[in-house]
């Protein structure tokens, strides 16, 4: 079965490689906005950007398309001090997120939807993940130096734990995938369920 991601990001992709061998890649074109009804609720603004994303690839591959395949789509977010951090808008933006964060933890919500167009139905599974991440005390010239680097800007909450800025965390609880940016084991699970995998 085909396995469409509907994501740019390299990390989604390195991570997705790890549990299906071949699959296509067909970003998403939709405004990563936070919707209304769901900016104090990390975990519904996670799983309906998932979802949109995932519907958004999966109408149109399906308009072209009477094969079976699944979308997968993905949304992270921090959640700090009762407010969701994407990603920052530009270099002062990531200074600012960073300096609250720097010797406090934060929570990361990934959302996940899955869209399987299988046989004659198709099925929707979403869902999300939870994990915390602990942050060292960072200096002045520290927050500098990591946005100096770029890897904060087209973060959410202006850092990667897989990246420069893991040498500036304490450590996580949760899943390191989902804090990356995909759920892998969770997905691995739902494909098994429905036998997606060989």
């Amino acid at each position: 079965m085909e396995v469409i991601l509907a994501s740019a990001s390299p990390r989604r992709q390195q991570l997705l490689s790890k549990l299906v061998h071949h699959f296509d890649i067909i970003p998403s074109t939709i405004d990563e906005k936070i919707i209304k009804d769901t900016e104090n609720n990390p975990a519904e603004l996670v799983k309906k950007l998932s979802s949109e994303k995932a519907f958004d690839v999966f109408h149109k591959k399906y308009q072209k398309n009477d094969k079976e395949f699944t979308v997968i789509g993905s949304d992270t977010v921090v959640y700090f001090n009762g407010i969701v951090l994407g990603k920052p808008a530009d270099r002062s933006n990531a200074v600012s997120m960073l300096s609250a964060l720097q010797n406090k933890s934060n929570d990361v919500y990934t959302g996940t939807t899955i869209i399987i167009k299988k046989e004659h139905s198709i099925i929707v599974e979403t869902f999300y993940t939870k994990s915390t991440v602990y942050f060292k005390p960072m200096s002045y010239n520290d927050i500098q130096n990591y946005v100096n680097t770029k890897e904060p800007l087209d973060k959410a909450g202006a850092y990667a734990i897989q990246g420069e800025g893991q040498k500036y965390l304490r450590g996580f609880e949760g899943d390191y995938h989902a804090i990356v940016g995909l759920d892998i084991k969770k997905i691995a699970n739902i494909f098994q369920k429905y036998q997606l995998l060989p």
